[in-house]
């Protein structure tokens, strides 16, 4: 639904809805300038716009309204010390020789990391749980939760909402989508599982190509992600942590990337630790391995034994190891 109203001399302005059921978002877009969020769920509210704080309007008599600003507040906290510890990181990966001072900030750092991403995912859980908005806790969970926050640890958040809002046709389809998505990702489940990997050939960073079947003879895990992935970033440890572990017991891994920025993606690399092989066609979510691997989501990987068989999928923490731990013997 599409409307427009013209501000007046005085500086204000005003619309009305035509008579919907239920709860709805609504996006005010002035003609230059950010756009503002708004929840019908009084009979009349209002909202002051002011054009040189546009993230903070002042609201009244819409609580759903403001309790999303004042999250979102939070959100961009949150995600603003996130992104500074990144930064940290970068700087600390550029030096030319660090020193062991060096190395111990940088794991402070993706310590520190680690914590904040947790604080973030915290913060979205508590507000869907305890806001009186349905449309509110559907668009937290829809567009940013998602960014943070794994499917499997998603899906129970997002199922308490719909439970506590039994009514809203968008939460209960939010979940039954999440639900279908994590069924997909069971092995028993996966179309590939126990047939022989799809071969892809891409591009290294420094522009070598390299294949998935250059690997045959190893164990190897295939491991797809991406720069702008923030669960693959937190899983990353999990990874490096694994390969350390098992790299000399006929194992290695194969990065393949789903960005499209090589700068962003080679840095991630070097940020990460990610000291094994990788390779990109850097065509986002057009890349040719999430046809071939029927990737609905990353991170997710496939483990192939030496005859290039893939016998496991989407190990993640305790799970990866444990699975190396049974086949590397």
């Amino acid at each position: 639904m599409l409307d427009s109203v013209s501000v007046t001399k005085d500086s204000t302005y005003s619309f009305k809805t035509t008579k919907i059921k239920g709860q709805h978002l609504f996006v005010i877009q002035p003609a230059e300038g950010y756009p503002f969020l708004f929840i019908n769920d009084a009979s009349s509210a209002t909202l002051n716009i002011n054009g040189d704080h546009p993230m903070t309007p002042e609201i009244k008599g819409s609580v759903a309204t403001s309790g999303l600003y004042q999250f979102l507040a939070t959100y961009r906290k949150d995600d603003s010390t996130i992104v500074e510890t990144f930064r940290a990181l970068d700087a600390n990966h550029k030096l030319s020789a660090p020193t062991a001072k060096d190395d111990s900030i940088r794991d402070a750092l993706g310590t520190q990391r680690d914590q904040q991403i947790i604080q973030m995912n915290k913060d979205i859980e508590q507000f869907t749980a305890s806001t009186p908005s349905p449309v509110a806790a559907f668009y937290v969970l829809k567009l940013m939760a998602p960014r943070s926050i794994q499917p499997e640890a998603l899906f129970p958040i997002t199922q308490k909402a719909s439970e506590r809002f039994p009514e809203d046709g968008s939460l209960a389809a939010l979940t039954s989508q999440l639900k279908v998505s994590l069924a997909s990702n069971n092995p028993n489940n996966y179309p590939l599982m126990n047939k022989q990997a799809p071969d892809l050939e891409m591009q290294s960073p420094d522009g070598k190509d390299i294949k998935i079947s250059d690997f045959k003879g190893k164990y190897l895990l295939v491991d797809f992600w991406a720069s702008w992935c923030s669960p693959c970033r937190a899983e990353n440890p999990n990874v490096v942590k694994a390969y350390n572990q098992f790299k000399d017991k006929n194992f290695t891994i194969l990065g393949v990337s789903l960005d499209k920025d090589k700068e962003a993606w080679t840095k991630a690399i070097m940020h990460d630790h990610l000291t094994w092989n990788h390779m990109s066609d850097l065509k986002y979510w057009s890349s040719a391995a999430v046809g071939a691997y029927q990737i609905s989501g990353i991170p997710f990987n496939v483990l192939l034994d030496p005859t290039g068989k893939i016998i496991a999928q989407n190990l993640r923490g305790e799970d990866l190891e444990n699975k190396l731990s049974e086949v590397l013997k």
